[in-house]
């Protein structure tokens, strides 16, 4: 079932069913509100919260983004048998993603269920087009992108000479910095920022065309339309000085075409370390890197809208957030319990696909 809206729904859901029969057919009962809790919600923001299981996070705080990887490293741990550099580069999951969930509630009673996916890139489930971890990203970013008028794409690419001191996520982050807004505390100047570009999102690629081959190059989208040579050469001479050598390829090109902005989109925000074995020590290196950057103030109207056959973007981006697409108000999550509660919800009707691992579940107000 493809639900076009959430608010639509939500009144439609009933509280709970109980055993009967369903056409003559025999119906799973199973309480929302089963003794233990399987189903509540705690009042308070949980231990563990929107964001989860190492996902790329988004919208939460750095002791949430912190807290949910030890999360992961904890079911890892149980099942692996000891913290291992195995556990960064693994799922951390006992099978297939998703193998947990949580459930969430606002204070007017909305709730909602999110699969608990573990996000790593090389993940055959989260390292998929179109997967729910590469859906979750993008809905973090199509909001912010939204406020955009003109989305200009700007990729910087390392020199093959100098890609072997980047290999550390401090290297990481300082290159990320000097390329985009900067950092004010660290006394690094971003040289997008320094040319009058207030905001943008930044994501880092780790591979080519070519598999295994290291490859990091890093893409950024800015509200920008056709650039000079001149402003392109200085971008160019920029990010050159920034390096330490005397060329490197910056590539540039935009575009105001809506759907054409969307693929932008889901192209940067897809994975591209589909294999950890392509390199181990980087895949242990770049866990807890946080590889979804942006920089600027978000607080403009839309000034587009998504074409119809996109899944409920916005009902994603605002769970993403945090926040009940419905209402508005914040969302508290429970603790994690195993997928197979979800999957017996959904199969008595008390549960309803939303898109990108989020369900809609009855018993709301």
């Amino acid at each position: 079932m493809v639900i076009s809206s959430v608010s639509s729904i939500i009144p439609q859901l009933r509280a709970e069913r109980t055993s009967g029969s369903d056409g003559g057919s025999p119906v799973v009962a199973v309480s929302l509100y089963e003794a233990g809790g399987l189903g509540e919600v705690s009042p308070s923001p949980s231990p563990i919260s929107a964001s989860v299981a190492g996902q790329t996070l988004g919208g939460v705080a750095e002791a949430e983004r912190s807290e949910a990887e030890g999360y992961l490293d904890a079911i890892a741990n149980v099942v692996q048998g000891e913290a291992t550099v195995a556990s960064k580069t693994s799922t951390g999951l006992p099978a297939k993603c998703p193998g947990y969930f949580v459930v969430g509630q606002c204070q007017n009673g909305h709730r909602f269920a999110k699969e608990l996916y573990c996000g790593r890139e090389w993940c055959p489930v989260c390292g998929e087009d179109e997967s729910p971890s590469h859906m979750r990203r993008f809905a973090r970013w199509v909001g912010k992108a939204q406020q955009l008028r003109s989305i200009g794409y700007l990729v910087f690419t390392l020199p093959e000479e100098v890609r072997s001191r980047y290999r550390s996520k401090a290297r990481l982050n300082e290159l990320t910095k000097r390329v985009t807004g900067g950092d004010k505390s660290q006394h690094i100047e971003g040289l997008l920022k320094g040319m009058g570009f207030d905001r943008g999102l930044a994501r880092w690629h780790w591979f080519g065309e070519t598999p295994g081959k290291w490859h990091p190059h890093l893409n950024v989208v800015i509200e920008s339309s056709h650039l000079t040579q001149g402003q392109l050469q200085g971008i160019r001479r920029a990010w050159a000085g920034i390096l330490g050598v005397d060329v490197a390829v910056v590539n540039y090109s935009y575009t105001k075409v809506v759907p054409k902005m969307v693929h932008v989109l889901k192209y940067v925000t897809r994975a591209t370390f589909r294999d950890y074995t392509w390199d181990e020590r980087m895949a242990a290196e770049l866990y807890n890197f946080r590889n979804m950057r942006s920089w600027g103030s978000w607080k403009d109207e839309s000034v587009w809208e998504l074409e119809a056959g996109i899944e409920p973007i916005e009902a994603i981006t605002k769970l993403e957030a945090g926040l009940c697409p419905v209402c508005g108000e914040p969302v508290s999550w429970s603790r994690a319990r195993d997928i197979t509660w979800l999957k017996l919800w959904a199969a008595d009707g008390q549960a309803e696909p939303l898109g990108a691992g989020y369900w809609v579940l009855s018993g709301g107000t």
